[in-house]
């Protein structure tokens, strides 16, 4: 017979797993049931779990409930933090008696073992576990994530937690994403992005939506725990560009880009649990391919000979034992500065944007990585506002070279605020697209054709501008300070557009509404009777509108609803129970449509 085991309160589930570093929470990614094969004994009302060379006990209350924190202790050092402490507790039941752990004998979840094409049987368990996250969400959406506190945090990670466990990779990050945005918005975090909250609100809804209305599902849609290679016929690669990575989750690194001599863009990535400073580190130290070492400073600037290569979906490469890489590091003026480009960069940048609009309306998973990227070349005329006026090459097309991460320990605003000083000096310059503002491209590498800017010969004549810092005597002709570009005299509409583009309000009150509705909740949406609604509802009408106002009359009349009850006569179903996430989901469906096809209208104006 199978010892029983303990409840525990959503408040202490909820503190522990918010106690957990993020590295306990990414290795209990991997081995969600870890605590199931642990030993298990009871005496009286504790409980004793050896868990390998360590002891765990849970001691319950006389309704065998954990409710304190005294109540559980580990004999590691670092309790209550430690994995062990948090792969037993989440095995736990819930104290309201509403067992949703996952079963013990469930065959390898499908996230560990499909192919990204295959078509998995949507379970019962599944679908018991999109319905929990519905139920989540919705307890945000009454209470607003700024009121919503650690009840309503720890029911969502424990559907986190629970997605995890069935393989519901995708809804399981985005559950944990949205717990973690309410509590930077009610610690009042200098990181708290209410727009980010909002769009994983409305993906976590997708995702479980999607399981309770079909009966298969791509496996793919579902996420994988471990990151999916196969073998590839790339022999010869050419580093391109080096850029940072710093996670909100508590990663820092880097990514170094390369092109194949199949015409594909690779990544090579270096990622640790760690701050900022650890992208110098991932930039300047050792990266681990088969035999060798090198760091992404050196991969940026090479061409290598492979053997044995394996990629993921979304083109990272694998740095496993069996890889065998032979890299020549190109240094000094004698180095090849040309690296062979995508096809895709050596396009006219009007084609470029547009591909990138193309593979924008993609589901994450089947594009690859580095999609966003564009190819310019062209002149430095100086500052513009908070970026760079950059002219392209043979036309009067204008643009700005904005900042990537803005962070005081990373190169970015330095660099920009150097290159501003140097009005006509030729760059050609690797960039990300802003697809919410026409005429803005994030600068993050760039190749000097002129003698102004001599860089440094183990720069191999390529600055990543994120990682390394220009210096004042690599230029030339470099003005004391920068000057302001003034917009007037462009003939664009490229100026009107990219100074604008973000500001125009296409659908007066419905943005508004479901940012309201996630960060307020359903007491911040007026009722469909009010002035405000009624003024706005006239306002999308008099623009012809007319979808929009009977989607901004659905937010309402969803949000006057009071929360899901159990009927008498039988429970309610889902598509009534979970209204107003589904009415956001369906309104943010429509605004993302509509706000695309203007923005990329905007950048086909701007590029000409």
């Amino acid at each position: 017979m199978t010892t029983p085991r303990p409840t525990i309160t959503a408040e202490m589930l909820a503190a522990i797993i918010d106690a957990a570093p993020s590295r306990v929470r990414k290795r209990l990614d991997r081995e969600p049931n870890a605590a199931s094969t642990w030993q298990w004994n009871r005496d009286g009302l504790c409980w004793v779990i050896s868990a390998g060379e360590e002891t765990v006990r849970l001691t319950g209350n006389s309704n065998h409930e954990i409710t304190q924190p005294k109540d559980i202790t580990c004999s590691c050092l670092l309790t209550p933090k430690c994995f062990h402490v948090l792969a037993c507790v989440t095995l736990l039941p819930l104290a309201s008696g509403n067992d949703s752990s996952p079963s013990n004998d469930e065959d390898q979840t499908a996230g560990e073992t499909a192919l990204p094409d295959e078509q998995i049987e949507i379970t019962a368990a599944m679908r018991q576990t999109a319905i929990e996250s519905m139920h989540a969400i919705d307890g945000v959406m009454v209470s607003g994530a700024r009121a919503s506190g650690v009840i309503i945090q720890s029911s969502l990670l424990r559907a986190a937690h629970q997605a995890r466990a069935e393989g519901l990779i995708h809804l399981s990050a985005a559950l944990i994403r949205i717990a973690e945005g309410i509590q930077r918005l009610r610690r009042s975090d200098d990181h708290t992005d209410c727009e980010l909250l909002r769009s994983d609100t409305v993906t976590a809804i997708d995702a479980a939506n999607e399981l309770l209305g079909e009966q298969t599902i791509l496996s793919a849609k579902l996420g994988f725990l471990r990151r999916q290679f196969s073998p590839t016929g790339v022999k010869r690669l050419a580093g391109i560009l080096a850029e940072p990575i710093l996670t909100l989750s508590g990663f820092a690194g880097v990514v170094t880009h390369l092109t194949g001599d199949d015409g594909q863009i690779y990544q090579v990535v270096e990622t640790r649990p760690g701050d900022v400073a650890l992208i110098g580190q991932a930039y300047r130290g050792g990266i681990e391919l088969g035999g060798t070492t090198a760091s992404a400073q050196i991969l940026s600037r090479s061409h290598m000979d492979v053997q044995n290569m394996s990629c993921s979906p979304d083109g990272r490469l694998g740095k496993g034992s069996k890889t065998r890489w032979v890299i020549e590091p190109s240094r000094g003026s004698a180095a090849p500065r040309n690296p062979p480009l995508s096809a895709r960069w050596t396009a006219p940048l009007r084609d470029q944007v547009a591909a990138v609009f193309d593979l924008a309306h993609e589901p994450d998973w089947k594009r690859r990585g580095g999609w966003d990227l564009v190819c310019i070349q062209g002149k430095i005329l100086g500052a513009h506002g908070l970026g760079v006026a950059f002219e392209l090459d043979e036309s009067d097309i204008r643009l700005t070279l904005g900042i990537s991460i803005d962070h005081a320990a990373l190169p970015f605003r330095e660099n920009l605020q150097m290159l501003a000083r140097c009005p006509g000096l030729k760059v050609e310059m690797l960039g990300r697209v802003r697809l919410e503002r026409a005429g803005w491209i994030d600068g993050l590498s760039l190749r000097t054709f002129s003698d102004d800017l001599v860089l440094p010969d183990s720069w191999a004549g390529r600055c990543h501008l994120g990682l390394d810092r220009l210096q004042r005597q690599y230029f030339r002709h470099a003005t004391r300070f920068a000057s302001e570009v003034d917009d007037a005299h462009q003939q664009a509409p490229s100026a009107t557009i990219a100074g604008a583009a973000s500001q125009v309000n296409l659908f007066p009150g419905l943005d508004r509404r479901c940012t309201s509705l996630v960060i307020g909740g359903r007491g911040s949406i007026g009722p469909i009777a009010s002035t405000t609604h009624r003024r706005d509802h006239a306002r999308l009408i008099s623009r012809g509108q007319i979808a929009a106002a009977d989607i901004l009359d659905a937010v309402a009349m969803a949000c006057s609803e009071a929360p899901a009850v159990r009927r008498r006569e039988g429970e309610i179903q889902y598509t009534d129970q979970f209204r107003r996430p589904l009415v956001l989901a369906a309104a943010e469906q429509y605004l993302r449509a509509a706000r695309g096809f203007y923005e990329r209208e905007k950048w086909m104006r701007v590029v000409g």
